[in-house]
């Protein structure tokens, strides 16, 4: 069983140098995305991902039912657009 979404992003510690973003579900932390070698648009896409975990696997189980139609495809691929921050 995993943390019931939706997953946000936000940001976690302030720091000069490093980039972190925080994962939650309300008040529960997910995890901290860290920038530690300069790569903070890296941090910021990883974390995104992370967000976008619970919506995917809500999109891979409506896809993998017998009876996935176009709004399922519909929602898999707003799932996608989430994670990868396609328009």
């Amino acid at each position: 069983m995993h943390t019931l979404g939706p997953w946000t992003v936000g940001r976690a510690i302030p720091a000069e140098v490093t980039v972190s973003r925080i994962v939650r579900a309300g008040d529960d932390h997910i995890a901290v995305v860290m920038d530690l070698d300069g790569a903070a648009q890296e941090a910021v896409d990883n974390a995104r991902l992370i967000a976008a975990a619970p919506q995917l696997l809500s999109a891979l189980q409506r896809l993998t039912h017998p009876a996935a139609d176009d709004d399922d495809l519909a929602y898999a691929m707003n799932a996608i657009r989430a994670a990868t921050g396609a328009p």
